[in-house]
């Protein structure tokens, strides 16, 4: 789902298009047909459904994405009938909006192929305080006790009373800045 080609941001006009309730696939697929770029990043995002947790893949802006055309050739009301579009985010003076290419590189930098987010992992050291972000144990405050050749986290956590020795991703903590 991540086919903007890299050496194609340069140069490339960026915009934000609203789409409607639950159609972010239709909008994508209607602009691909026409001849856009269409950049929706996702995250993983967990909910419990009848008592299991689900992961699914949501987009990160909902009902938004970033679409991007040619310039000498640009097609507005192509894209503001296409199939799943509700509107496109238009600046002050009713121009559609230019979104910065540094802000698109940037999450395009942090997404793999399929446009999910990469999480920023942080450089840890024994000794480091931590904020578990992620997880059965989020939102614990702790420090990082060592690190094991496989890059884990082991840290001490209090949980009943009774201080209890966790293994955890670097992915699922953050870094605590004094």
């Amino acid at each position: 789902m991540f086919a903007v080609r890299q050496d194609h941001l340069v140069g490339t006009q960026w915009h934000l298009a609203l789409c409607k309730p639950n159609q972010h696939k239709a909008a994508q697929h209607s602009l691909e047909r026409i001849g856009c770029d269409v950049f929706i990043p996702r995250h993983r995002t967990e909910r419990r459904w009848r008592g299991k947790v689900i992961v699914e893949t949501r987009p990160i802006f909902a009902g938004y994405f970033f679409f991007a055309m040619d310039p000498a050739h640009p097609s507005w009301p192509k894209v503001k009938s296409a199939r799943g579009v509700s509107r496109v985010v238009a600046s002050a003076s009713g121009a559609p909006a230019i979104v910065p290419p540094q802000v698109v590189a940037g999450l395009m930098a942090r997404c793999d192929p399929e446009g999910l987010l990469q999480p920023e992992i942080a450089e840890f050291g024994a000794g480091d305080r931590i904020r578990i972000v992620s997880g059965p144990f989020a939102d614990f405050v702790t420090s990082v006790e060592s690190i094991d050749s496989d890059a884990r986290l082991h840290v001490l956590l209090d949980l009943l009373g009774r201080p209890t020795r966790v293994q955890v991703e670097p992915a699922s903590a953050s870094l605590l800045r004094d």
